[in-house]
């Protein structure tokens, strides 16, 4: 019998989001509905994250997860995000008008969840269309870290890692990103994700040696490879502007993740990299910049 089940709070990062994975399984078997009254912050990483959770429930139930007991703050993010608009989840809560967030001040610290079609043509028309806004509300998206090339160096970014997902994933995906501030910290958190073939399956057909998932993940940051040509650059010219503005990257695949950190260290960056997680599909990305 369906049963409703309880969310931690756990969608602060995407360390913490790794507690609902683990708990996929009884998701899209034993549930229809999640319960989100522990959850007191949502950023853009868990967002994203909890919305392909969503989406393989429908998938495998042909039926949508209800979400529940959401706290009001919570509600008036979502919503805020678009959240609500992909159809993916049933709210038990809804929103009156009266009391959505307004096109305000807020509006220009986000790009709000935008669907990236597994089709090319569809696809250049939604990456068009979020690269343009983006760089209308770049200077204050961007107001702790702007500089003249900064928001072109977005615009790359975007481009290049959207792509992937009609190139490389086999499925549609998400983007979405956001600045904001919690304590003294700001931050401009870019997230695009998929729940496609994964990394490792899209490279089964290359010669390109690895010995491990993450350890492949890892290569593409770092060389140019690729498993469409050649010599592929998006992973590897990611990598060089992060490293450039001094970023953090982290990209996790199917069972395994690299966490990249150039915050922390003048020199060497802080790599971090797991190969046992519980096995998510897809291909999820969290780029950073802190303050």
């Amino acid at each position: 019998m369906a049963a409703e089940i309880q969310i931690q709070n756990s969608m602060r990062d995407q360390f913490g989001f790794e507690e609902i994975i683990r708990e996929q399984d009884k998701i899209y078997k034993n549930s229809s509905c999640l319960d989100l009254s522990k959850i007191t912050f949502i950023e853009p990483y868990s967002m994203l994250s909890l919305l392909l959770i969503g989406r393989n429930y429908l998938r495998q139930n042909g039926s949508r997860l209800k979400l529940v007991n959401t706290p009001f703050n919570i509600l008036q993010y979502l919503y805020r995000m678009d959240f609500n608009k992909t159809g993916i989840f049933e709210f038990n809560e809804k929103l009156p008008d009266q009391l959505l967030l307004r096109r305000s001040a807020f509006s220009r610290s986000i790009i709000e969840i935008n669907e990236i079609p597994n089709k090319e043509r569809e696809s250049v028309k939604v990456i068009s269309n979020v690269i343009k806004l983006f760089r209308k509300r770049a200077s204050y998206i961007l107001r702790f870290w702007f500089d003249a090339n900064i928001t072109d160096y977005f615009v790359t970014v975007i481009s290049e890692l959207c792509q992937n997902i009609f190139e490389h994933s086999l499925d549609s995906g998400f983007i979405t990103l956001q600045s904001y501030s919690n304590g003294r910290t700001n931050t401009v958190r870019l997230v695009i994700s998929d729940s496609g073939i994964g990394m490792i399956k899209s490279f089964e057909k290359t010669d390109v040696e690895y010995s491990s998932s993450a350890d492949l993940i890892k290569k593409a940051m770092t060389s140019p490879i690729s498993s469409k040509r050649k010599n592929g650059y998006g992973l590897c010219q990611v990598y060089s502007i992060m490293e450039k503005i001094n970023g953090d990257i982290f990209i996790r695949s199917e069972n395994a993740s690299v966490t990249i950190l150039f915050s922390k260290s003048k020199n060497t960056p802080h790599v971090f990299i797991k190969d046992d997680l519980n096995y998510f599909n897809g291909t999820q990305i969290s780029l950073s910049l802190t303050a």
